[in-house]
């Protein structure tokens, strides 16, 4: 198996990749593109010139908002990744509807189907009608058709311009639909992982009202304002821009799942590109710049552990935004195992024990390689060392300190709730109409008895009774005796 990538200028770009491939098996070979100026003009030359030099060759590609290549993080510019199997078969498809978004998916999937399948890569279109496209009918479709399978892949991007997004492969392109390709192979390989590193902030929160993408209500207040309460006006007031910095997170099937707002209604309620439901609890979330660092050691020791020819990364737009230069924290190391390239996408898809689900947020990578005892064309062992940083900048370590700060302080709360729930729990208090003897102050129960008050009040709350005596009535039972103080008698002077 044979990997490596290419920033593409020229179509002699393309000759060279040709003659380093050379021999060419078409039906084993899987061309990547990631295209980062989306226009038409620029995909169809892109499809012309790939065709042409690379005939009857599976091609997979997307416009983007920011490609990746060996590490690096790039801008407008196209990166083409060639994969040369030894055994495995590449088939693709391409579908170009999105109104049914489930049938499109289960399209893709039967197009693509292969016997020995056990991986796919899927683009679909970014943008619908100026927002973002809610994938997961997509790829429930998907996996409908084909449940085994790894899916990877992502929704197109457009450098951020939320206009127009294409995906295409050798038969064509599209603004309104999805491309695929299935590996299949008894030697082929397949891992995944995925990087997150948001950490929840503040208080639990409960969606009181949400239907589909769109949230009206979190704790009975308009969505909008939740942001402008916990995160002041200054968020607010920025909104959507804002909500890709603070996200909000929700767990599902043990996985967290962050999810920004892109669209603010008049009404205050919030459009997000995948739906919440209304009962689920949500905390927001800042990107925590030490667990990305944390996780890229984490994700370059899986992936060193077994064998890797070729690793894609599919990664979201707003890391890229959050990030900045971070970026490359976690770009670097894989780079150090194998070819590797991706693009900045508008949404991630993600197999995540055996359930295909739509991320956002995220960094997700997929990993290939076939049996070691084959012959490959060169070697991808790695072969440099893996691009950590040698010492922590003072943004990270500030962000671990505020991160204990945040972490410690909210553990501390919840403690303090749960000792202030069982102290509640413990106490019985008296509510309502309670009927009583106008004469000698009896009190009748629930059943019809009537029960002396201290009798009633000992079996209805906490409250003990001491008996003593007051003033008043000392002077009416004992009038032979003296003051009361404190309770206690006095008997009069001689």
């Amino acid at each position: 198996m044979q990997s490596f990538n290419i920033r593409y200028d020229t179509r002699d770009d393309l000759s060279a990749a040709a003659q380093e491939l050379a021999p060419i098996r078409p039906e084993q070979l899987l061309i990547q593109v990631f295209c980062g100026v989306p226009t038409e003009q620029t995909v169809s030359a892109l499809i012309k010139d790939i065709t042409t030099i690379f005939p009857g060759t599976a091609i997979i590609g997307t416009t983007t908002a920011g490609e990746i290549m060996e590490g690096e993080a790039l801008d407008q510019s196209t990166v083409i990744s060639f994969t040369h199997f030894n055994e495995t078969k590449v088939r693709s498809a391409l579908v170009e509807q999105n109104d049914d978004l489930f049938l499109a998916g289960l399209k893709l999937a039967n197009n693509t189907r292969q016997d020995k399948m056990k991986a796919a890569i899927v683009f679909g279109c970014g943008i619908k009608n100026g927002g973002a496209i809610n994938g997961e009918p997509l790829l429930a479709g998907f996996q409908k058709a084909c449940p085994d399978v790894v899916l990877a892949g992502a929704q197109a991007g457009d450098n951020g311009a939320a206009q127009n997004t294409f995906v295409f492969t050798q038969d064509g392109y599209t603004d309104k639909g999805a491309a695929a390709v299935s590996l299949s192979g008894s030697d082929l390989t397949v891992s995944n992982r995925f990087n997150l590193s948001w950490v929840p902030l503040g208080k639990q929160m409960t969606i009181t009202e949400a239907h589909g993408t769109r949230i009206y209500a979190i704790d009975g207040r308009p969505a909008k304002e939740i942001y402008a309460h916990y995160l002041g006006d200054n968020v607010a007031d920025r909104l959507p821009a804002s909500a890709a910095e603070f996200p909000l997170v929700v767990e599902r099937n043990g996985m967290q799942l962050a999810r920004h707002a892109n669209q603010v209604l008049p009404d205050g309620s919030l459009e997000f590109m995948a739906p919440f439901h209304t009962g689920e609890t949500v905390h927001f979330a800042f990107c925590h710049t030490g667990l990305v660092v944390e996780s890229a050691h984490q994700m370059f020791d899986a992936f060193s552990a077994n064998p890797c020819d070729a690793i894609f990364i599919y990664s979201c737009l707003t890391r890229k935004w959050v990030l900045g230069n971070d970026c490359k924290l976690e770009l670097a190391p894989l780079a150090s195992l194998a070819p590797s390239a991706g693009f900045f996408s508008y949404g991630e898809y993600y197999s995540n024990n055996g359930e295909n689900m739509f991320l956002s947020q995220t960094m997700t990578v997929l990993a290939l390689s076939e049996n070691r005892n084959k012959p490959s064309h060169k070697d991808t062992s790695p072969t440099s060392t893996p691009e950590f940083p040698d010492h922590e900048t003072k943004q990270i370590q500030d962000l671990q300190v505020l991160h204990r700060l945040v972490e410690t302080s909210a553990q501390e709360r919840e403690t303090l709730i749960e000792e202030l729930q069982a102290a509640l729990a413990e106490i019985k208090t008296l509510r309502g109409f309670i009927p009583i003897c106008s004469h000698c102050k009896s009190i009748r129960d629930d059943k019809g008895y009537w029960n002396e008050i201290a009798e009633y009040i000992q079996d209805h709350t906490e409250a003990q009774f001491s008996h003593s005596i007051c003033p008043d009535c000392t002077k009416v039972l004992y009038p032979e005796y003296g003051d009361v103080h404190d309770g206690e008698v006095a008997p009069k002077s001689a």
